[in-house]
């Protein structure tokens, strides 16, 4: 078990029990899609922006 199972108090999961409950998971692609990559970007340069704004507004607060 892994800390944070042993934290949460949970048992580890049983994956083969999984896989024969529901056959198709696993069977997607691995690779990260196009749309989350992309997602990811648009949010980081989101919040970069939202820090620059943040910092233009506190310099003109002191000036």
């Amino acid at each position: 078990m892994d800390e944070s199972t042993e934290a949460a108090g949970e048992a580890p999961l049983d994956y083969e029990a999984i896989r024969q409950r529901f056959p198709w998971v696993g069977l997607g692609p691995t690779e990260e899609h196009d749309f989350s990559k992309t997602y990811r970007e648009v949010m980081a340069e989101a919040r970069m922006g939202r820090e620059i704004i943040e910092a233009v507004e506190t310099i003109r607060r002191s000036a």
